[in-house]
């Protein structure tokens, strides 16, 4: 058997060691700040998979307080938008083993003048060796598909995008802890929505997974738990652009998952997972405590705790790995074993 259910529960501990390094380590945060004493032209976080929507929340971050940024997967900037690197851009590059066929080609081609950030979780992998600056993530290696390596990415980045702004790192760190208390908090309190999940996971065969704003990172990485864990067809939505023709998809076994998180989207959303159930779906909602919105059958209801937007994606994404784990064990799949891939993909053309 794997040890993938293990590691979703050792999620809160494992971070909050990280937040105990990144402490003793008072140098680092120094290097970090260091960033906002040039002014890029822009700042480009690139990674493969979960390292790549890792970084969602952090460039929505920046981007609302007037930093341009790209959020972009290594293989499309290796190949088509590489031109955009110069040596007034700020590359963070995460690879959690830091040896990514993909991130390892980038390295080896773009110029000696860029600056790079490294996020990874290997000290002596080719990422952390080339790196301008080192941010480890602390984490013990995962054996399974990425849990906590990816909660633990999601924090640098923000810390990172603090850091780029010149604001005060020890601001975005309480907001952080915050998050993570919610983590603590949704995985220590599983038994309370467990039955909706058992409910949801019966017969599913295929899911559409969507949200908003800082969310969309929970909706790539839930569809990739998915098909990882799971091995089922998921679908990721923006749920805006859900409307303009996919809603067409929906009728009488339609599943979706829709987070709601406390935030401008959230009523939007939570009408969203309303309407697809008028029309013959079912949905499995992810939303905040004080969410009015009534569950029946085909609605199914989770209520976390409330937190600020921006860190929502440290612990919305919990139910989503609980519910990949149950429907790989209906399918009588070992939970988080690979089949055709590895953990790591150290080769573009398999």
């Amino acid at each position: 058997m794997g040890n993938y259910l293990e590691d979703i529960l050792s999620q809160p501990e494992q971070l909050a060691y990280l937040f105990e390094k990144y402490a003793e380590e008072g140098s680092l945060m120094g290097k970090m700040k260091e960033l906002s004493e040039k002014k890029w032209k822009s700042v480009i976080f690139t990674g493969m998979g979960s390292s790549h929507f890792c970084a969602i929340s952090a460039g929505i971050y920046l981007k609302k307080r007037g930093i341009d940024n790209q959020v972009i997967s290594t293989g499309e900037l290796l190949y088509y938008e590489q031109e955009i690197l110069k040596e007034d851009t700020l590359l963070i590059l995460i690879s959690q083993s830091g040896e990514s066929a993909e991130t390892v080609k980038l390295l080896e081609k773009i110029s000696a003048d860029i600056f790079v950030v490294g996020i990874t979780n290997e000290p002596e992998s080719t990422l952390a060796k080339k790196s301008a600056l080192l941010c480890p993530l602390f984490v013990d290696r995962e054996e399974s598909v990425t849990t906590r390596t990816y909660l633990a990415s999601i924090c640098v980045c923000l810390w990172l995008a603090e850091a780029i702004l010149g604001g005060d790192c020890h601001v975005m760190t309480k907001r952080i802890w915050e998050g993570m208390e919610c983590l603590r908090n949704v995985i220590h309190q599983k038994e309370k929505y467990e039955m909706d999940i058992k409910a949801f996971a019966e017969n599913c065969g295929t899911v559409s997974v969507m949200s908003r704003g800082y969310s969309m990172g929970s909706v790539a990485a839930g569809t990739l738990f998915l098909r990882e864990v799971a091995k089922i067809p998921a679908m990721e939505f923006d749920e805006a652009e859900f409307k303009h023709g996919p809603l067409e998809m929906v009728e009488n076994g339609f599943k979706a998952i829709v987070f709601a998180p406390e935030g401008e989207g959230k009523q939007l959303n939570v009408c969203m997972a309303e309407g697809i159930v008028e029309k013959g779906g079912e949905v499995l909602l992810i939303t905040d405590r004080n969410c009015r919105v009534l569950e029946n059958d085909r609605l199914k209801v989770i209520r976390l705790d409330c937190s600020e937007e921006v860190t929502a994606p440290l612990f919305q994404i919990v139910p989503v790995q609980f519910l990949a784990d149950l429907i790989a064990k209906n399918r009588g799949i070992c939970p988080g074993k690979f089949r055709w891939s590895s953990k790591i993909t150290s080769s573009e053309y398999k």
